[in-house]
């Protein structure tokens, strides 16, 4: 007889948010892939259980997830959790699900905390509409396009942060965007220094120094306004634009997400990029 996978939400700072049912699955588990056993067994410590652990990573060759598979096809109570938060969600596991449907297991899920939904309760510019878009990439170019992206959505975007990186994509959105664009931004989520705050992005070089770069981050920018025939002047552009350069944007970056978010011209934009060089 074929056994069950379970996808488990744990808490992503309160223990306490840990749900009963998630605990009573747990206990009834035959085995528990994890990201990383030593997070995982200190989590069953502190909630009095033990089960033998199996660690699973986006990093583990595919013959550990088949072992996973195998194990509920053998008949065993198979359960998996992340670090914090819902297996899939800029986490591991999304391999681990498609292999399960592949292989004709229904995953049950065990729902529990996740930073973008959480931050998404607080979020006063969100209606029904909104965009997770993970992590930013690290490289240069590939999030400069990132920026770009977010800057130019109709919906309201969430992503996640790492604490040292987060004041550079903020400089750069905020950069980007128009000065009255809000930003929700949310640090320490659930945890005892817990920080939420709203600004918006005319009011960024204030807030930087608000927002400590320790914790993870989870942050919303919300999204393009309907467009409108606006006059922006002559100095007002060439301001943005170099907020964008000074930023690390590229020229040609600078020139395509001004020109986008701010109803422009790029060619308008080009002559006060290059003016100072004639």
């Amino acid at each position: 007889m074929r056994g069950e996978l379970f996808l488990i939400g744990t808490p992503i700072g309160n223990l306490n948010d840990m749900s009963p049912r998630a605990k009573e699955t747990l206990a009834a588990l035959d085995v528990l892939y994890c990201e990383d056993t030593r997070v995982t067994g200190k989590l069953l410590s502190l909630i009095g259980l033990s089960l033998p652990l199996v660690s699973l990573s986006d990093d583990h060759s595919p013959a550990r997830t088949a072992q996973a598979i195998e194990a509920v096809n053998a008949g065993h109570r198979v359960g998996f959790a992340t670090d914090a938060g819902m297996p899939g969600v800029s986490d591991p596991g999304r391999r681990l699900v498609r292999a399960a449907w592949q292989a004709g297991i229904h995953p049950v899920v065990i729902p529990g905390p996740s930073s973008p939904s959480t931050l998404l309760a607080a979020c006063p510019f969100v209606d029904n509409r909104f965009r997770f878009v993970g992590f930013p990439p690290r490289k240069p170019n590939d999030r400069a396009r990132f920026v770009a992206l977010v800057a130019e959505s109709p919906e309201p975007c969430f992503f996640f942060e790492s604490p040292h990186r987060v004041h550079a994509v903020l400089d750069l959105i905020c950069a980007a965007v128009e000065p009255a664009r809000e930003l929700l931004a949310g640090r320490e989520m659930t945890k005892l220094y817990e920080q939420v705050e709203l600004f918006s992005a005319g009011e960024w070089d204030k807030w930087r120094t608000e927002l400590p770069q320790v914790g993870e981050f989870t942050v919303a920018v919300a999204g393009r306004p309907v467009a409108e025939a606006v006059e922006h002047d002559e100095d007002s552009l060439a301001a943005a634009l170099e907020r964008l350069l000074e930023a690390g944007f590229t020229k040609r970056d600078a020139v395509k997400a001004l020109a986008a978010v701010w109803e422009v011209s790029a060619n308008e934009l080009k002559k006060l990029l290059y003016s100072d060089q004639e």
